[in-house]
């Protein structure tokens, strides 16, 4: 099995994992993973529409990791004693 491939199966059990997360900022992060590994398998196979999608998904999981991660903060400040 060549390197390329993994990067492929790693992908793909990523996406998988994703269906498994309870929280939002869990859940991006490992969806970002899968871009990352997703550009490097579609890249390195010349397959241009899975490169395009997982190169459109990152801004996209990078802004919503982003309002999950202030959404969390205000949160967490919220329910704060003393608040």
């Amino acid at each position: 099995m060549r390197w390329v491939d993994l990067a492929g199966y790693a992908a793909s059990s990523l996406v998988f994992l994703t269906f498994y997360m309870k929280g939002m900022v869990p859940l991006r992060v490992i969806a970002l993973c899968s871009n990352v590994a997703f550009l490097i398998y579609g890249g390195m196979l010349h397959l241009v529409p899975i490169f395009m999608l997982h190169a459109a998904l990152i801004p996209i999981n990078v802004r919503r990791l982003v309002c999950a991660w202030r959404d969390q903060h205000i949160q967490l400040n919220s329910s704060a004693p003393g608040t």
